[in-house]
């Protein structure tokens, strides 16, 4: 089961681009401009993967690392555990995102990777290990990744390792053997997305800046809900799915 959230209502791109236009009337010119540059650098060509993590305060931090990166999808595979937000931690970081959730099949992890090589990524996995790529020689021209990152105890399943495209491995040089997840997450992020910028076609497209913007309107106006409403209500249709 997938479960998306902080999406747009479906709608044709001409009414969806009308409401854009009613909507901004309820917001300040600089705050539109803020939201038009903050889309100029997200991505869907990284996307980060969390395997049922269970420690609020990580799964927040990983959260706020990838919106401050410009990482515009997040997945989240519940298997054991449910995955909960520390809003003290987060700071609306994932009102601002799209948070996919992976639950209710008998194998989430097997599941979200399906779905995920549908869409053209493949499956990067972080790892310690003899065979795992080290994070500067990490090449990004192969394709979009998949950024996977397990449990603070255990790390990633077999299931998930197994089936992985590539293994990665942030270079350490002191006794303990991983850094925290969200420590992890923040220093593969800083790392590729800089290289990320130098490349070409890492942007979203027209049509997803559009459907990102229209989400954003919607979480950062009071009673957006309401608002919508009327406006339909006015022109005589309704976008719901």
């Amino acid at each position: 089961m997938l479960l998306f959230y902080f999406c747009p209502f479906i709608m044709k791109g001409s009414s969806e681009k009308e409401l854009i236009r009613y909507l901004e009337g309820f917001i300040t010119p600089r705050r539109k401009a803020l939201f038009r540059r903050v889309l100029e650098y997200r991505t869907r060509y990284l996307t980060v993967v969390l395997e049922d993590l269970y420690q609020p305060h990580n799964a927040s931090a990983v959260l706020r690392s990838c919106e401050c990166f410009g990482i515009q999808d997040v997945h989240i595979i519940e298997n054991r555990n449910k995955y909960t937000v520390n809003p003290d931690i987060a700071l609306g970081a994932s009102k601002w995102l799209n948070l996919v959730k992976h639950r209710g099949q008998e194998d989430n992890t097997t599941a979200a990777i399906e779905e995920l090589r549908k869409k053209g990524y493949r499956i990067v996995v972080t790892v310690p290990g003899e065979n795992a790529t080290p994070l500067e020689a990490f090449d990004l021209s192969r394709g979009k990744a998949a950024l996977f990152f397990g449990t603070e105890l255990d790390g990633l399943t077999d299931t998930a390792i197994r089936q992985a495209d590539e293994k990665l491995i942030i270079p350490m040089y002191g006794f303990t053997e991983s850094f925290n997840i969200s420590v992890s997450a923040g220093i593969i992020l800083s790392h590729l997305v800089p290289r990320l910028h130098r490349m070409e076609g890492w942007q979203l497209t027209d049509e997803e800046k559009q459907k990102v913007y229209l989400s954003w309107l919607k979480a950062s106006i009071r009673s957006s809900e309401k608002i919508i409403t009327e406006w339909e209500r006015e022109h005589g249709r309704s976008q719901r799915p």
